[in-house]
């Protein structure tokens, strides 16, 4: 395939020979011609076969204008008449020209097409996401944290000198959330030497205490391989029409088997902007190099992530910021909303999605400066490559990544922490950035439950589920959170109370705090929905209806009855 875009390449050069040698110049002529178009053909091979530029009307462009740069060359050794010699002058002057007009088209094109890519983006918009349910949309390990791990445990490598740690991916295998990293080549002569690759590496994206598990399995056709294996040259010669976005990577099927992804699209024409409802993904066979063409959401059900992440941050981009155009992102900017650059990774963060998916997550801010609170927040579908928008009220004035990181950074400005991978969730009905709080070097510390609305309310855990407990205690204990149990189910709970506890704030309303016997929920209530609850004692029966997540060791409710008072 690369021999016959490096002869299309040509066209130009051949049109511009065949007209010259038309009108004269003899065998001496034609020699010329020989040499500079066998000289002009092993160029562009060798442009082609490293560069691998897509074969769209863009590249052809400029491809072709190297040939007539060597066409030139016999037109200006030429010892023809004059007359004979400017009528190939000419052809190659206008054929110059075209390129050059081609060449100014391709560039209104891509200006011009901002409202269709907006527009071809699949999307959808939600008032509210679904509250937090911590086994079904359990929070992963930051990235960074997991990356650490497994440079550590590099040394189980068999020839680790040969190897370094490649892309991160995220993915559900037999019901068990993981990261998934292969061994890549480090260089070129350790692809000589080596020949093939060792495994990869797996391990549980959940638990703070797992320790990455190193799989031997011995692959031929990755991206770190060189010439006829290397998996990006693999799939260029099958599908040189398409632009490959992203870095081809690892996913792992039920039986262990290793297959590498990459999402791909044939631009609009005269541009490279892609459509966001005809994306495909092409999958290869590491083993055997064999490759294979899907729709992204038609690829074989173990495939996960046939969106890459930076197809996902294009698609954010389309979304937020070109609604309008053009000239409406840069100049009058209504409606127009700026991804966020937070994520993990290429400004997305990969998510576990209730319905088992993997989501991109990406908070949007305002183009104007000095404004750090977010318009909202999207999740990319990582087999569809659907957007899906959440705003709403609830979402109104929350403050965006950015700002929760630097809130949970400067609680440890002598330790530099940083906060990394912030994702907002729905927490009882309170929007909540989770934030993961690493050292320098990349370890894991802490996890922070930052309150979006109100940056007063931080809480910090060892891991996610005590972080999670001590946040919604917290939030009991606001007398403005109406419903710190937002969308839970309602149980009906009585019982003889057996602890209690009432504090106040500044406007004078009452808290009051309560446990029952044999049971380890703290119960709150606020004077305001239920002004006989500060009398209550201990020792008193009690019966009401709470709205409580399972597992929950806290909960609000808004009325109670006490027996022998009301």
């Amino acid at each position: 395939m690369i021999f016959l875009i490096a002869l299309a390449s040509l066209a130009g050069f051949i049109l511009i020979a065949l007209t010259d040698l038309a009108v004269g110049g003899g065998k001496a002529k034609l020699k010329q011609y020989l040499a500079a178009g066998i000289t002009a053909y092993i160029v562009l091979l060798v442009i082609i076969y490293f560069v691998l530029p897509a074969f769209i009307i863009q590249n052809i462009l400029w491809l072709n204008a190297i040939g007539i740069f060597f066409a030139a060359l016999p037109l200006l050794a030429s010892k023809q008449e004059k007359k004979a010699r400017n009528t190939g002058m000419s052809l190659a002057g206008a054929l110059l020209a075209i390129l050059v007009i081609g060449a100014v088209v391709c560039v209104i094109a891509n200006f011009a097409v901002y409202q269709s890519s907006y527009d071809h983006v699949v999307k959808s918009a939600e008032e509210e996401a679904k509250p937090l349910d911590e086994d079904k949309t359990p929070i992963a390990i930051a990235p960074s944290s997991v990356r650490n791990k497994m440079n550590k445990r590099m040394s189980v490598v068999p020839d680790t000198q040969l190897y370094h740690l490649g892309s991160l991916q995220t993915q559900t295998v037999g019901g068990t959330n993981e990261y998934i990293a292969p061994v890549e080549f480090d260089g070129f002569f350790k692809w000589l030497k080596g020949g093939e690759t060792t495994g990869y590496f797996v391990i549980d994206a959940t638990d703070l205490g797992a320790q990455p598990e190193f799989v031997e399995n011995k692959l031929s056709y990755v991206p770190s391989a060189y010439f006829h294996k290397d998996l990006q040259r693999i799939i260029y010669s099958h599908y040189p029409s398409y632009i490959q976005e992203g870095e081809a990577r690892l996913e792992v099927d039920e039986e262990g088997k290793a297959w590498y992804v990459q999402t791909v699209y044939q631009p609009k024409l005269f541009t490279t902007k892609a459509n966001g409802d005809d994306i495909q993904v092409v999958v290869v066979n590491p083993y055997n190099g064999e490759v294979n063409m899907y729709d992204a959401d038609e690829a074989p059900d173990f495939i996960e992530n046939t969106i890459s992440p930076e197809m996902a941050s294009k698609l954010n981009t389309y979304y937020g910021e070109y609604s309008g155009g053009f000239w409406n992102r840069h100049f009058g900017k209504a409606g127009v909303k700026i991804p966020n650059d937070n994520g993990t990774e290429h400004g997305v963060t990969a998510v576990f999605a209730e319905d088992g998916s993997i989501q991109y997550f990406t908070d949007f801010k305002s183009p104007k400066e000095n404004i750090d609170s977010a318009l909202g927040y999207s999740m990319v579908n990582g087999r569809t490559g659907e957007v899906t928008f959440y705003g709403g009220e609830k979402n109104n004035g929350i403050m965006d990544s950015s700002g929760a990181v630097q809130v949970v950074e400067k609680e440890y400005p002598e330790k530099k922490w940083e906060g990394k991978m912030p994702v907002l969730y729905n927490i009882d009905g309170n929007p909540t950035w989770v934030i993961s709080v690493l050292d320098t070097n990349g370890i894991f510390k802490q996890y922070a439950y930052v309150r979006a609305a109100d940056s007063d309310y931080v809480v910090f855990g060892d891991n996610a589920k005590s972080a999670l407990e001590a946040y919604r205690l917290q939030l009991s204990t606001d007398t403005s959170t109406a419903e710190s149990t937002g969308g839970a189910p309602v149980q009906q709970v009585s019982g003889e109370v057996n602890r209690l506890y009432i504090s106040g704030d500044n406007a004078g309303g009452k808290t009051i705090q309560f446990l029952l016997n044999d049971q380890d929920v703290i119960y709150s209530i606020n004077s305001a929905d239920a002004p006989y609850a500060i009398f209550l004692k201990e020792g008193d029966q009690v019966s009401f209806e709470a709205a409580m997540q399972d597992g929950a060791k806290s909960a609000t409710i808004q009325q109670i009855s006490i027996e022998g008072l009301n």
